[in-house]
Formats: C-alpha cells, sequence, structure tokens
C-alpha cells in the first residue's frame, strides 16, 4: 500500500480509502462485514468512509464492530438529510446526530466529519458552521468536512474564509475519475493553494473502470453502477481503455 500525507494534518492515509455505502446491507451475515473491514485492513487500507444514512446507521455500526477506537485506522463520517427526505443541516442536528455516529463507531472523535452534499443554499441557510466548530472544540471531531455536490460550492467555502488548512473545513470530498474530470480545474489547484485535503470519491466510477463490465452486456439490478445516466457509453469507453491500462 502507498500512503499519503492528508494535506497539511500530519495524517498519513491509505493512497486507496474504502467507500462504505454498502456496509451492513441486509442479506448476508454481520459477519461477512466485519471480515470485509478487517481484511481491508489487513491489506493496509487506513482510511473509511461512512455516513450516518448508509444503511440507516448499519454502516457505521459494522465499522465500529470491526475496529472500535484503533488509533491507527481513520473513519470518516457524514451528517445526511433526514430519513423523511428533508434537509437540516442546522448546529443543534449536527451535534445530535455526531453523538449517536460516535456511538456507532464506538469512538469518542470522528476523525473527518463531513456535510453530506449540501447544496449552496443549504449552506448559506443552515448555521452548520456554529455546529461543526463547537463539535471540533469539544473534541469529538478532528477534521471538519464538506462532500460536495458541485465545485463551486468548495470555491465558496474558501472564498468566504471556511475551508482551508487550519479553518474550520479542512476536507472537501469531491467525485473525481477518467470520465468526470472537471474537478482537476475548477477545483484542485485552488484547494492545493489553501491546504484543503481532497478525497476523491467514485476513481473507478462506480465499478465500470474495473473492467468487469462488457458493452452489451446486462448489470445486475441493484448494483450501483445503474445510477450512472451513461451506463452503457462509459462500459464502451473503457473497453477502449484497456490498451492505455494494460500499458501500465
Amino acid at each position: 500500500m502507498i500512503y499519503r500525507a492528508l494535506g497539511r494534518t500530519g495524517v498519513q492515509v491509505s493512497e486507496i480509502g474504502m467507500g462504505c455505502n454498502r456496509l451492513g446491507e441486509a442479506g448476508p451475515p454481520d459477519r461477512h462485514w466485519i471480515d470485509l473491514v478487517r481484511h481491508a485492513v489487513e491489506l493496509g487500507v487506513n482510511l473509511f468512509d461512512s455516513s450516518e444514512s448508509y444503511n440507516w446507521g448499519r454502516s457505521e455500526e459494522m465499522l465500529g464492530r470491526a475496529v472500535g477506537a484503533r488509533t491507527d485506522v481513520l473513519l470518516a463520517t457524514k451528517v445526511s438529510r433526514m430519513r423523511e427526505g428533508g434537509k437540516d443541516f442546522s448546529a443543534a442536528r449536527i451535534v445530535e446526530r455526531a453523538e449517536l455516529s460516535l456511538r456507532r463507531l464506538r469512538r469518542s472523535r470522528i476523525d473527518v466529519y463531513q456535510l453530506h452534499s449540501p447544496s449552496r443554499a443549504d449552506l448559506e441557510r443552515f448555521d452548520w458552521a456554529e455546529g461543526l466548530a463547537r463539535l471540533k472544540r469539544q473534541g469529538k471531531v478532528r477534521l471538519g468536512a464538506v462532500a460536495l455536490s458541485a465545485h463551486d460550492d468548495g470555491r465558496w467555502l474558501i472564498e468566504q474564509g471556511l475551508a482551508g488548512a487550519g479553518k474550520l473545513v479542512e476536507v472537501f470530498q469531491c467525485t473525481y475519475n477518467l470520465f468526470e474530470t472537471q474537478a482537476a480545474e475548477a477545483l484542485f489547484p485552488l484547494a492545493h493553494e489553501h491546504g484543503v485535503v481532497l478525497l476523491c470519491r467514485m476513481p473507478l466510477a462506480r465499478g465500470i473502470l474495473t473492467g468487469k463490465f462488457h458493452a452489451g452486456q446486462e448489470v445486475a439490478e441493484g448494483h450501483r453502477a445503474r445510477l450512472d445516466g451513461e451506463l452503457q457509453a462509459r462500459i464502451r469507453q473503457a473497453e477502449d481503455l484497456r490498451p492505455l491500462g494494460a500499458a501500465y
């Protein structure tokens, strides 16, 4: 495993992290999910990304049971939209939801605590900054973060003085892969200049870039790749990239 500095935080993380969206899904026994996480740790993964909404807390619960308070493993999670579907990124709710996440993760501190895909209107409307600041002062959150829904929102947070090394928000999560490279121009240089950590989600485009799909093949129901509106076109593009992949 290759390790990298997590921005200017002084933390070293594995180049490959584990996204935990499906952790704790119905079907396999709990032992399956716990062993999966522990095997990833054995392979050198030390950063796991979850959310309170992933299987409605089950993902966090499996992480807590698998690694608990291990100091050599970093856990990132998110405060999400309400189960009823509305959004509330108020200070009071952020603090309340963080306490529940801490309980499920079996930790006294969340390493990276993210707002889960807020819109610009959400960022401007709610007093989320007060809640995140309170959690950091209390030592319950190490690094404040936003899982961005738009790259421009990251630029706005930096311009507002809310994001950067040593600021309230020190980490952005954004989509970046061979199909979706916009962040490289729209966000990467500015984030680098201000010392914002970047966690890149969907680097393999929901599995399309692994090469396991083939043009014309039916993708199984329930697979996250089916969420891609350009699925078959991207499968064909991925096949065109095979010679390049083989060369490396």
